[in-house]
């Protein structure tokens, strides 16, 4: 039981990580910082995403295949997923085509930090289901 909950706590602190690179004042920001990381390497960005992996790693460790665990996986990678077609959407200079907000929409704590609430909490349901 106590392994579980180093495991929700390490996912905790990798969002924590992914939160802080991606972290900006609007939404242009959080993209722009994105778009930085995949400029350097597709591998520098998709390794960026260490929850993921991370994710990956906790559901082959206990075997999960439940609604929460797969839910998880899901939204991890639809996230980046969605984050690669913004990138090649402004390498064809559509970039505002991708997004269906404004680059200057704000972007307040509670949706910086959403990642540290969601994820989290549906690893520790996965586990305890």
């Amino acid at each position: 039981m106590g392994e579980m909950w180093l495991d929700v706590a390490v996912l905790f602190l990798l969002e924590f990580y992914e939160s802080q690179w991606q972290r900006g004042k609007t939404v242009g920001e959080v993209i722009g910082r994105a778009y930085r990381r995949y400029r350097e390497g597709i591998f520098y960005f998709l390794f960026s995403h260490p929850s993921f992996y991370y994710s990956l790693y906790v559901g082959l460790k206990y075997n999960l295949t439940n609604f929460w665990f797969l839910s998880l996986i899901f939204l991890k990678f639809m996230d980046i997923s969605y984050k690669l077609t913004i990138f090649k959407k402004i390498e064809e200079g559509k970039g505002g085509e991708a997004l269906p907000l404004p680059l200057e929409t704000p972007v307040t704590p509670i949706m910086a930090y959403l990642n540290l609430l969601l994820y989290p909490t549906l690893l520790a349901l996965a586990l305890h289901s």
